[in-house]
């Protein structure tokens, strides 16, 4: 046996570390029963999604089921750090309530009523859904700008551009993340930690916490705080549709006997969600979190209605009309796979006296031991067996694990999937209704895309490797999902070793770009979701990050121009002619003379700025040469571009707000109102015509004048 062998198997025997013992070889893809209760005191064999069984969405029914389940899948054990600090009564929230709460702040607001501002013509963030708002650092009536910098929020004059100033700003004590503004309402929210707060509210959270303060701006000189929300939980995502705010949070499904739901608090008064209003799949969970999603009507600040719905992951967010779409990537690992195969081998090798043992650390309340902290002690006994095995049978033991793993891996098709939760919303009503899945990863929101209820997914398959070699190549796939999250039809092994750069859907129709070493520009026909069909392609050096429909027939792309090899060399905006179908074209591209220019719109699109009507765009951009320092610049680019001509107008140039380092950003947002273009980069807001793009005032973003001098 040589030493490589002899090291395999004893990785082999001792990774036993995430698995109990079984009588039998265990599935990896065992799916649990839906109707599992979650019970203290019991010990679950850990296992893998099933991705071919029907998964339910199931409702906590009461505070002991959920407390079973935060048991059997906390990663720790022990008491709740701050949960004992019982400072003030805790209460049940109901959904839809309205909380009757004295507020600290007055919300009489009858000093000058909100007067709507005239029809008047201004840019909005640049969103994936239309009607759909998502939170963002800069957004304007029309009059006025309201924008985030650091730990404060600006409120500008900005319309007549020569009369721009700040009229008030709002200092917090954590840095504001994002913002809404609706019917005279301004929302902020964001990541919110002071340990002295904390310490008043009785309360200590371990997954952080997230703010929403929403004012009433009808004199925009003097704010008024007129609803302080607090909710447990990291910020994710905030989208708004008509009157209502969605503001989402990630919280550790962590086990907390006193206080085991998500933490809300309304001013002072502090409440717990309701066990009902938490929802979990009927899938097995390795690290599970909540995803509570908060609804708030602007219009009726009170009016709050909060669920939570447990998951492995929350990594992209889609939102249409009707329901939220959360995402993350699962992956069937091999190890995984191998350590169950393991302990299938070596069980029945274990000793009457080790078999007790097992079975007494599995019945060991969790209150006691957690399940990690189980498998942990079982990882012991097995590691003990396996010291005292001869060479002998460690050899038959890995020839045997070989020979049954590779047999394993070959059943599986696909070893990493895109998981999909469905939230049904309206109006403030939040309520899960489905769970499914699709072979592969996404790359962002743009990924998806729900018409006539039927959801449209792109999605890119990495290349399969294991220990016999590579099996396969990567490919990028579409496909087409039911309400009920139920594959439709499909379009797989598109562009093999490639992956997806940049996707964007528009009607009946899927664009999309993947890039190794060209730009394969495809044109997807979704017009029947039971028969996904290629209508044709085009391939270009380079490739786009970002896609924005110019007109039907026209698509807009963002990304870097690249040499035949793949090499990358400036920033490119192209123009994709896709009036026919079977043969896109582009016609017109502009490329920056250094290879080192980007923008922030590649990656963030609401950095992006675009008007048909004006022929305008308008993207941050930022060049960086280290060799030649003489042609860096910061500052947003723009263009003049109609449906086959994009023509640099010009720079606006940031580089006097910015931190004098030209490998960063500087400009982060863009918009227009009537005939002046403002720029935003953290320090500076400046003023342009979009005429002539001449000056016409800086503002700069700092604190108003106080009575202390500064020197």
């Amino acid at each position: 046996m040589n030493m490589n062998k002899k090291i395999i198997v004893m990785v082999l025997v001792l990774s036993i570390l995430a698995f109990g013992c079984n009588n039998t070889q265990v599935d990896p893809v065992q799916q649990p029963s839906s109707t599992t209760a979650y019970n203290p005191g019991t010990y679950t064999e850990p296992s893998s999604i099933s991705f071919s069984e029907e998964i339910k969405t199931e409702q906590f029914k009461s505070e002991e089921e959920l407390l079973g389940f935060l048991k059997e899948n906390s990663g720790s054990s022990g008491d709740y750090y701050g949960a004992g600090m019982l400072g003030g009564m805790v209460r049940t929230l109901s959904a839809n309530s309205k909380m009757a709460v004295e507020e600290s702040v007055s919300m009489d607001s009858s000093e000058g009523a909100y007067a709507p501002v005239p029809a008047m013509d201004y840019s909005e963030t640049n969103v994936q859904v239309k009607g759909i708002d998502e939170a963002d650092m800069l957004k304007t009536d029309g009059e006025y700008i309201y924008t985030i910098t650091g730990s404060m929020v600006f409120i500008i004059k900005a319309y007549p551009g020569e009369d721009a100033e700040i009229v008030s700003t709002i200092k917090f004590d954590n840095a504001p993340q994002g913002l809404f503004v609706k019917n005279g309402k301004l929302a902020v929210f964001g990541s919110f930690y002071n340990y002295e707060k904390f310490r008043a509210m009785s309360f200590m959270p371990r997954s952080g916490m997230t703010f929403l303060n929403i004012y009433d701006v009808a004199n925009r000189e003097e704010p008024k705080l007129v609803k302080e929300y607090k909710f447990e939980g990291y910020y994710f995502e905030g989208r708004m549709k008509d009157d209502y705010a969605y503001v989402l949070t990630n919280t550790i499904a962590e086990y907390r006997p006193r206080e085991p739901t998500p933490i809300i608090f309304d001013g002072e008064m502090k409440t717990a969600m309701p066990v009902d209003h938490i929802y979990y799949f009927s899938i097995p969970y390795s690290n599970p979190i909540f995803v509570n999603i908060h609804s708030i009507n602007l219009d009726d600040p009170d009016e709050l209605n909060s669920e939570a719905i447990a998951v492995e992951s929350s990594q992209n967010l889609y939102m249409s009309q009707n329901n939220i779409f959360i995402t993350y990537t699962e992956y069937i690992n091999e190890w995984d796979i191998q350590k169950k195969i393991m302990m299938g081998l070596l069980e029945p090798k274990l000793a009457e006296d080790d078999r007790a043992l097992i079975e007494k650390i599995k019945v060991t309340d969790n209150d006691v031991l957690s399940r990690w902290e189980k498998e942990q002690k079982i990882y012991q006994v097995y590691e003990n067996m396996a010291s005292m095995m001869t060479q002998d049978e460690r050899d038959e033991l890995t020839d045997k694990a070989e020979e049954l793993l590779k047999k394993k891996m070959e059943e599986y098709k696909h070893l990493e999937f895109t998981v999909i939760n469905k939230i049904k919303y309206d109006k403030g009503t939040i309520k899960p209704v489905a769970n499914g899945n699709v072979p592969g990863h996404i790359i962002n929101q743009f990924s998806m895309d729900e018409r006539d209820n039927v959801l449209r997914i792109a999605t890119t398959l990495n290349a399969r490797w294991s220990r016999y070699g590579q099996q396969t190549k990567s490919t990028s796939n579409i496909y087409a999902l039911d309400a009920n999250l139920n594959t439709m039809s499909s379009l797989e092994g598109l562009a093999e070793n490639e992956q997806i750069y940049s996707t964007r859907f528009i009607d009946e129709r899927l664009y999309m770009v993947t890039f190794r070493q060209v730009d394969p520009f495809f044109v997807i026909d979704l017009s029947d979701p039971e028969n996904i069909k290629e209508l044709g392609k085009l391939k270009i050096p380079g490739f786009s990050r970002y896609l924005h429909p110019y007109d039907k027939d026209t698509i807009i792309g963002i990304g870097q121009d690249a040499t035949e090899t793949g090499r990358t060399k400036g920033l490119k905006i192209s123009l994709f002619d896709v009036s026919d179908v079977t043969n896109p074209k582009e016609i017109a591209k502009y490329v920056t003379e250094s290879r080192y220019a980007s923008s922030n719109a590649l990656y963030e699109h609401k950095a992006f700025l675009f008007s048909r009507e004006k022929n305008l765009l308008v993207i941050p951009t930022y060049n960086y040469n280290y060799q030649n320092t003489g042609e860096n610049y910061n500052g947003a680019f723009v263009f003049r571009i109609t449906k086959d001509e994009i023509e640099l107008r010009g720079l606006i140039d940031h580089s006097m707000g910015s931190t004098d380092r030209y490998w960063q950003p500087s400009v982060e947002r863009s918009l227009y109102i009537e005939e002046l273009l403002y720029t935003k980069s953290p320090s500076l807001l400046r003023i342009n015509r979009l005429e002539d793009l001449s000056k016409v005032k800086n503002v700069e973003l700092k604190s108003l004048p106080t009575e202390i001098r500064v020197y």
